[in-house]
């Protein structure tokens, strides 16, 4: 390749590494650790009809180190859903959040978010897939406004070959509004990323520790990178 090419390479490159540069500038980073525990199970044990439908129950706590005095409890959300397994690797989800919300310096409030989830987990060898896509309305119970955000979500996991039960995962969550709110602008919002390690202690118990990296482009002011250790415990029944 000749230095004219290579000029014009670096040229496209810089334009495209620009605005995320001036992104990651502008880009507050905080600490924080989400500690959640999980139960899932089915409905066969009111009849054998109902094997096919599922339910989930999730507490999750979350914390940050954004205030002068340390790390803070931040917020707590309580998730509970129901859905019908379509296939063997496709699922149709409703459920419902309710989530406490402690904001810095600011008021304290509360959240309804029901959802819709459609699932889809397929293998192929040793690997597995999970791909979600969401619907959720969230609605702040104090003021009524209302935030329609879709989530596109993707996952990949395969077993680690030196210990039986254990899994490396990672993936990926992209966030948008359909409409402007207080939650956040019209369009993109927000980005999770993540990664970490899954062990099953039996059959119906285990553990995920990982992290989970979440961008926030705020409405104004610098937009947020938080940071945190994720840490899961699952039963299932």
């Amino acid at each position: 390749m000749n230095k004219s090419k290579n000029n014009a390479l670096l040229s496209a490159l810089l334009l495209v590494l620009a605005p995320i540069a001036v992104s990651v500038a502008d880009t507050d980073n905080v600490f924080g650790v989400w500690g959640s525990l999980t139960l899932q199970g089915d409905f066969k044990f009111l009849s054998p009809d109902l094997e096919n439908y599922k339910w989930i129950i999730m507490d999750q706590s979350r914390t940050r180190d954004d205030s002068p005095k340390g790390t803070r409890f931040s917020e707590n959300l309580l998730f509970s859903q129901v859905g019908y397994q379509t296939t063997e690797h496709s699922s149709f989800w409703i459920g419902y959040v309710h989530d406490w919300i402690h904001p810095l310096n600011k008021t304290a409030f509360q959240e309804s978010r029901p959802y819709q989830d459609f699932l889809w987990t397929p293998n192929f060898g040793d690997w597995k897939f999970l791909v979600r896509t969401r619907m959720e309305e969230r609605i702040n119970q104090t003021t009524g406004d209302t935030g329609y955000r879709p989530r596109q979500f993707f996952q990949v996991a395969h077993p680690l070959p030196f210990l039986d039960g254990l899994s490396i995962y990672a993936g990926d969550e992209v966030f948008f509004y359909l409409n402007k709110t207080s939650f956040g602008k019209q369009g993109f919002t927000e980005n999770r990323i993540l990664s970490g390690l899954s062990y099953n202690f039996t059959k119906h118990a285990g553990f995920d520790l990982g992290y989970l990296g979440q961008y926030v482009d705020n409405t104004s002011g610098s937009n947020l990178f938080t940071h945190n250790l994720q840490a899961n415990v699952r039963f299932s029944f």
